[in-house]
């Protein structure tokens, strides 16, 4: 398209964008604002405008690199998951880390809206609080994220009081999604609850080292632990990535809520 061409070209608002792409606002955002994604800006309030080529030229970037990624092989199985255009593969267990209410949203919204959209069992483990901020946005990409609820594709827990209790919460729900013929399963746990309901450090990553050597290994699941970094300390969040040594398999970048 010639540049006369795109000056007629009719503009999107950021949530038609967001459609086109399959991605949340907030990642679009970051993407115009780092100027990976072009965009207008325009009127008094400086409102984001999409021209649709624009729109298919990352697309179609993306695709590439994507497809590059899925053919790269780990001693896992192949990638089968896609999150904001990173190939993850089943028995994932990743950690990411946030310092902002809009940083904890960055990977959260997308990573259990595609997998309610492609059939998965999501879990969501969080404080009722933080359950609320997400399912309060996931309901504007999602509208019928209530209805999940209530089916059981998407089962939330506010955690539990021990290591032990959680993980046989999971292997439970792990086996019993498998007798249904769920064929894919995904975690994602803002680790803040273990704070709320009082187990040390050491408990808490006592669990994330069975959960990663156990069910996250046994079971065709992606597993993503977010840490507010308000709340951890840097020791603690150092430890984290110990726990989570397959969030070295890719750009750290994309697992940091900036």
């Amino acid at each position: 398209m010639s540049a006369i061409d795109k000056t007629v070209e009719s503009l999107l608002n950021i949530k038609q964008a967001a459609e086109i792409l399959n991605a949340s606002e907030i990642s679009l955002r970051r993407w115009t604002d780092s100027g990976k994604l072009p965009c207008l800006r325009i009127g008094a309030r400086r409102e984001r405008r999409f021209r649709l080529s624009d729109l298919q030229d990352y697309l179609e970037q993306n695709q590439t690199l994507a497809q590059g990624a899925a053919i790269k092989q780990t001693g896992k199985r192949i990638a089968k998951i896609e999150l904001e255009g990173i190939s993850i593969d089943y028995g994932s267990h990743l950690c990411t880390f946030y310092d902002t209410d809009p940083g904890r949203l960055k990977l959260s919204l997308p990573f259990l809206r595609d997998g309610l959209l492609a059939g998965e069992r999501c879990f969501l483990v969080a404080t009722a609080e933080i359950q609320a901020s997400i399912l309060n946005e996931l309901r504007d990409v999602r509208p019928a994220i209530d209805q999940d609820i209530h089916e059981g594709r998407l089962i939330t827990s506010d955690g539990m009081a021990s290591g032990a209790e959680l993980y046989a919460f999971f292997e439970n729900a792990f086996l019993n999604a498998g007798k249904q013929g769920i064929k894919g399963l995904r975690v994602l746990g803002d680790m803040a609850w273990a704070l709320k309901k009082g187990l040390s450090i050491e408990t808490l990553y006592d669990f994330e080292a069975n959960y990663n050597q156990g069910l996250g290994r046994r079971f065709p699941v992606v597993s993503l632990c977010q840490y507010d970094a308000r709340l951890f300390s840097g020791i603690a969040l150092l430890n984290a990535l110990k726990c989570h040594e397959d969030t070295f398999q890719y750009p750290l970048n994309h697992f940091l809520g900036v």
